[in-house]
């Protein structure tokens, strides 16, 4: 009887571990800062990006994808706004800035203080647009200092867009509450049967 008791206690303690287990959600994120920021000759700028506590534009995805797609996501309806979890997974992250009114003049970007873009020369056009990938901190934070060596221009928008995995969670679904229930109730059966066999033989 005991062996009985046993292995269905294991049974249950089994189905309730995996039950009980949700499986990692990937999500696509933008964390989109428009309005204009004017630049003349030595002046500086710094923008700062906190996933753990920014409002992102969140959609889910089936993978990570193995590259930026792309894709205009605001002709997508947005999953969820919200930051994403400190202990989620970051893969991929992308920056994107649009400058306006460059002519030539040149610029200094820093990511999280290391120099990536020294002195080059911007769209001699009127905008220009160009795209960074992007080095995150453990910590999901991003700093962009952008520092004009020369002239005049703008940064119209910027936008830090990529991918993260939401960390698996062990809370119970409802099904694993039921089933733990069930559980309960089948070793109280066979408890209850124990004892009453116990007091026939006495």
């Amino acid at each position: 009887m005991k062996k009985r008791m046993t292995s269905l206690f294991l049974a249950m303690l089994f189905s309730l571990v995996f039950a009980g287990m949700a499986q990692a959600t990937y999500y696509h994120f933008e964390d989109y800062r428009p309005g204009d920021i004017y630049f003349t000759s030595g002046s500086s700028s710094t923008w700062t990006f906190d996933l753990d506590t920014d409002s992102l534009y969140l959609w889910k995805i089936a993978a990570v994808p193995l590259q930026n797609d792309g894709s205009d996501w605001s002709l997508i309806p947005v999953d969820r706004i919200g930051p994403m979890g400190e202990t989620d997974i970051l893969h991929r992250a992308y920056l994107t800035m649009r400058l306006c009114g460059a002519n030539g003049d040149v610029a200094d970007l820093m990511l999280d203080n290391l120099l990536l873009w020294n002195n080059r020369t911007l769209s001699t056009g009127g905008t220009g647009t160009i795209d960074v990938f992007s080095q995150l901190y453990d910590d999901h934070l991003l700093t962009v200092t952008i520092k004009s060596e020369s002239g005049s221009f703008r940064v119209d928008w910027m936008n830090l867009a990529g991918c993260y995995e939401s960390a698996p969670t062990t809370v119970p679904e409802p099904g694993t509450v039921v089933l733990l229930g069930a559980g309960l109730a089948g070793i109280a059966v066979v408890l209850r049967r124990r004892t009453k066999t116990a007091a026939g033989r006495s």
